[in-house]
């Protein structure tokens, strides 16, 4: 008995032994799993020669979530977690071969890796690595080899730059197929064969250029390679009087048929200089009037909005909102309703469908061309469009805590949560990202209509600004806004900037009194007198920070004086709210 038992032993520690091994792997595999984005910047970082120190910001040493976040070129979903949105690394100096790695950021939408010095072949099984991508941009690096035919499997491209490497054979004619894909190059490589046929219009020539041994529509037309062979051996003078004897033939059976066979109406009808006119019109039906110049031009603007944010399908957005059912809406704004969108690879979206009964077409085009050229930690970041069945649709990040309105409005409870160290940070957020629109950025942008409405939270209470659709762009030099759908507005005229800080002037004070804007006027004006401590929300006094909370009213009332040159600058709003902020932390 006791050999029996002793002959079990052993087994009896190998299973112990086996389970908890499949224990500990499945901690690290859940580890690195929650990591994977950690790993996948890192990787990056490991696999190119980085001469520049563009990558000086990548420090790995921190252990905070989201921490990825505020590296060079790293755009994320949330702040707050390491879950990477785009890869923005143009112009790098980076060397080194196609980082592989990049496919451990599972949630990639956005990849440019232009003007570095990458060189090697564009892996071939692209798709999984960059598996959600709608932009690939590879562009001016020294990538040879051939197009892997596996881009096609992209499913979600919309831009796809290859131009200025040294890429060689046919492009994959599944390519032309992709759904999404409206920018297409490889302009400047060494390409053979047929060109494609794309689903897109937009796709032309210029795509093209320099590669001398393309054919096929827009280019050259494609030489069979078994005619070629017989018109190479034909004699070359038999050629030419044999073509001239037909064009002779022809020109007179022409001519005998106008004058002795063709009704004089239909000779006219031919010759008439309206049908060409009319044939020269495109996207016109049979039956119906060509477009306007109105309508062209409309069209025209859509396209072009699509070098901003990428360009989303109405039916993916409706099945995500269940056809923007009730239950997905989130807010009422006033261009539209906001609905919260899952997509089924998790992304949370914020759609906003613009009202069908008002004429919001300059607001959507302004809304595009502004918010979706801009990039700061601090604007509500745009992911796309949508313009289908005459509806308008932005699709946003979802912020999880809504505007700063429903906070300081709905109800008591929430408006205690919002203490008043956390009232400094987001006034200091929404300063932050002003300052840099007014002077920061290169050509200057004015808001135009700052409120706690337009202000979201995300999970952090970092706060994001949004409705830009009464935004202006303002620059020294109009040539440099060639982009733009709108007039560029005359730098001098400095009466926006202060409107932009009044408007900013009047929600410090909603900050502070956690009074509407009317109700500020209507009991007790802060807009004449010097302000005082009864004039702050109860609720924040007797914490040993009113000194603090007097310097914030007093920023407030700055900003808000009826002069307009009284005014503070943004950056010095920025400032000054950072040292009151400084002052909260020594307490």
């Amino acid at each position: 008995m006791e050999k029996t038992n002793f002959s079990k032993r052993p087994f009896f520690f190998i299973c112990t032994f086996l389970g908890f091994l499949l224990i500990l792997l499945s901690r690290i595999s859940v580890c690195s799993a929650s990591e994977s984005d950690f790993y996948c910047l890192k990787s990056i970082r490991d696999s190119l020669q980085d001469p520049f120190d563009s990558l000086g910001s990548w420090d790995f040493s921190n252990a905070t979530e989201g921490f990825v976040c505020h590296f060079m070129g790293i755009e994320c979903w949330n702040s707050d977690e390491n879950k990477v949105m785009k890869i923005i690394l143009s112009n790098s100096g980076l060397i080194g071969e196609f980082p592989r790695g990049i496919q451990n950021c599972t949630s990639l939408t956005d990849l440019q890796l232009s003007g570095n010095n990458l060189y090697g072949t564009i892996p071939s099984d692209i798709s999984m690595i960059v598996k959600y991508v709608t932009t690939l941009d590879l562009s001016n690096n020294t990538f040879s080899g051939n197009i892997p035919p596996d881009l096609a499997n992209c499913a979600y491209i919309n831009f796809l730059m290859l131009g200025n490497n040294n890429l060689e054979g046919e492009i994959p004619t599944r390519i032309g197929s992709l759904p999404r894909l409206m920018t297409f190059s490889v302009a400047n490589n060494h390409l053979t064969g047929p060109v494609p046929s794309f689903v897109s219009e937009r796709i032309t020539a210029k795509s093209f250029a320099n590669n001398p041994e393309l054919c096929g529509k827009p280019l050259k037309e494609c030489e069979d390679s078994e005619d070629s062979w017989i018109w190479e051996h034909i004699d070359r003078a038999s050629f030419i009087e044999a073509f001239v004897f037909g064009w002779v033939f022809l020109f007179t059976l022409f001519l005998v048929l106008c004058l002795y066979k063709f009704p004089t109406k239909a000779i006219n009808k031919i010759f008439s200089p309206n049908i060409w006119k009319l044939r020269s019109k495109e996207h016109y039906s049979p039956g119906s009037d060509p477009p306007g110049e109105e309508e062209l031009s409309r069209h025209q603007k859509i396209l072009k909005l699509e070098k901003f944010v990428t360009r989303m399908s109405f039916t993916e957005l409706a099945n995500a909102t269940s056809d923007f059912g009730e239950d997905y809406l989130v807010g009422n704004g006033m261009l539209g309703k906001v609905y919260k969108a899952i997509l089924p690879n998790d992304w949370t979206l914020a759609i906003k469908k613009l009202n069908d009964w008002e004429n919001l077409e300059d607001e959507f085009l302004s809304e595009i061309t502004t918010l979706g050229g801009l990039r700061h930690r601090n604007l509500l970041p745009l992911i796309g469009f949508c313009v289908e069945r005459e509806k308008k649709l932005l699709v946003y990040k979802y912020m999880f805590n809504g505007s700063l309105h429903e906070w300081l409005h709905s109800n008591e409870d929430k408006a205690k949560i919002l203490d008043f160290r956390l009232r400094v940070k987001i006034a200091l957020g929404i300063a932050k990202g002003l300052a840099w629109l007014h002077h920061g950025y290169k050509l200057h942008v004015t808001h135009g209509s700052i409120s706690t409405r337009c202000i979201l939270l995300d999970q952090n209470f970092d706060p994001k600004i949004s409705n830009f659709w009464e935004a202006k762009i303002w620059s020294k030099n109009d040539a440099a806004l060639s982009w733009s759908l709108f007039p560029v507005a005359e730098y001098s005229c400095l009466g926006s900037y202060k409107k932009d800080i009044y408007c900013f002037g009047v929600l410090l004070l909603e900050l502070v009194t956690g009074k509407e804007p009317h109700e500020l006027t209507s009991s007790r004006n802060l807009f004449d007198h010097s302000p005082c401590l009864l004039d702050a929300d109860k609720d924040l006094l007797g914490k040993g920070i009113n000194d603090l909370i007097l310097e914030f009213l007093e920023l407030a009332c700055d900003c808000v004086k009826f002069l307009p040159n009284e005014r503070p600058t943004m950056l010095e709003v920025y400032d000054k709210l950072k040292t009151i902020s400084q002052g909260r932390n020594d307490d």
